[in-house]
């Protein structure tokens, strides 16, 4: 048995408008095309490329930060250390 479950969504008048005049047009209620066109939407969904996106995005936030060198944070957390008497 195909289960299913409700789901209620706003849409812009105007994205409204078009489902139904598009629903008209192919004779089918606009529940229905809703729905095909949520699953034709949802099979496109490549994780691979959203993940590339991501990172291609992280790159983007984090071009202008200055590089870091591990090595020398490393040293500069451990003298601070030192300075306070923790070691």
């Amino acid at each position: 048995m195909n289960e299913s479950k409700p789901l209620t969504i706003q849409l812009p008048q105007k994205d409204s408008d078009r489902l139904e005049a598009e629903a008209k047009r192919l004779n089918v209620p606009p529940e229905v095309l809703a729905v095909i066109l949520l699953q034709l939407s949802l099979a496109k969904v490549n994780p691979s490329i959203n993940a590339l996106a991501a990172l291609w995005r992280l790159g983007e936030l984090t071009k202008d930060v200055p590089p870091v060198d591990p090595v020398e944070l490393i040293r500069a957390g451990r003298e601070d250390v030192e300075k306070r008497g923790m070691l």
